[in-house]
């Protein structure tokens, strides 16, 4: 064995052993965005057997020139005191017609079944289901999804019913944004003027985080999704979070939560954000740096689209100073005081 092929030998195998336990090491961990191996939804499954496919694959071509390669280093190597030219192939109609055919046949066998699946993605859901349709804008950087049959208009947080087919329809306000929730769909793009389809059907009941994945500018990293799928039946069904979400907003309890209404109502507050019964935008003054509704914001999991988990704490720093959370947002500092901030949390914490 020559010195260079054993050289090489080690170096890899010294990758080897660098690469493998980094590898074992991420997969032991829980990875909620994992499409392809944990598909919660129909279109999540197509675009996870297409992956899985096209996984093996390209397996089967690595491992077929990998071997090509080192049966060819080991046939056809020089041997001490042999200056002879190997043997030439040059023109060999054989290899010609086989590394044509086989490249061809590899093309072919992705495309055909691929085309497929793109068609099966576009298909409109059967119109005499029952099915939830959703507008949604992406904004600088949040998402507004309005429920027009349900009449609610909310945040980041989309709740959808498993089993249900889901029809979203995307658009943005200001740049190009893309929808991404990678267990549940395929990813799409919101762009301003347009409005794109993309349809689903949750297969399990559970909580779902997504992405924007198109660089939309400062805080892009920052515009996080959420899905929650509920059961059909039950007190935590999506039938009762529709009425819950249809009722008016709770009211002020405590003295701290009244003066955060307050706060909330002369500061500014009220120009940009709805609360169903207590301050609400007129029709067609919604524009692209309003607001999310906020007549349940209590009852979210996060703040600040997926930024900060949703605490009373993490609201008055929010309130307080927008931009240090969050760089770049459209969201006015108003210059509140500490106190005034921790009044506003504690008014927006009891929306439930």
């Amino acid at each position: 064995m020559s010195n260079a092929f054993r050289s090489f030998r080690h170096r890899l195998t010294a990758l080897a052993a660098l690469a493998l336990p980094l590898m074992l090491a991420a997969c032991d961990e829980a990875h909620p965005r994992d499409a392809y191996a944990h598909p919660a939804g129909d279109a999540s499954e197509i675009s996870a057997w297409f992956y899985n496919l096209y996984l093996i694959l390209d397996t089967i071509i690595f491992v077929g020139v990998v071997i090509a390669f080192f049966a060819a280093i080991i046939k056809f190597r020089k041997k001490p005191g042999d200056n002879t030219l190997p043997e030439q192939n040059w023109g060999d109609s054989r290899l010609e017609i086989a590394w044509t055919i086989v490249p061809t046949l590899v093309v072919l066998g992705i495309t055909v079944p691929t085309l497929g699946g793109l068609f099966e993605l576009a298909k409109r859901p059967d119109q005499n289901q029952k099915i939830i349709e959703i507008d949604v804008v992406g904004k600088q950087w949040w998402w507004e999804l309005d429920y027009k049959k349900e009449g609610i208009n909310t945040g980041n947080e989309m709740h959808v019913e498993v089993g249900t087919q889901v029809m979203l329809h995307l658009t943005s306000a200001d740049v190009i944004h893309a929808w991404w929730v990678p267990r549940l769909s395929g990813k799409r793009d919101a762009t301003p003027g347009r409005n794109y389809p993309l349809n689903f059907r949750p297969k399990e009941v559970g909580s779902f985080d997504g992405q924007c994945a198109e660089l939309c500018g400062a805080s892009h990293a920052l515009m996080g999704i959420r899905i929650i799928v509920h059961p059909k039946d039950g007190p935590d069904s999506y039938e009762s979070w529709v009425k819950h979400m249809q009722e008016g907003a709770a009211k002020a309890a405590t003295p701290e939560q009244e003066a955060g209404q307050k706060v909330f109502m002369n500061k500014g507050c009220v120009a940009c954000h709805t609360i169903n019964g207590v301050a609400e935008l007129a029709p067609g003054s919604r524009s692209r740096t309003s607001g999310p509704n906020l007549t349940h914001v209590g009852s979210r999991d996060f703040i600040a689209a997926h930024t900060l988990k949703n605490t009373p704490e993490n609201i008055a720093r929010w309130v307080k100073n927008p931009q240090e959370v969050k760089p770049g947002a459209l969201m006015s500092n108003l210059g509140l005081s500490d106190q005034e901030a921790k009044d506003v949390a504690a008014f927006l914490s009891n929306l439930k």
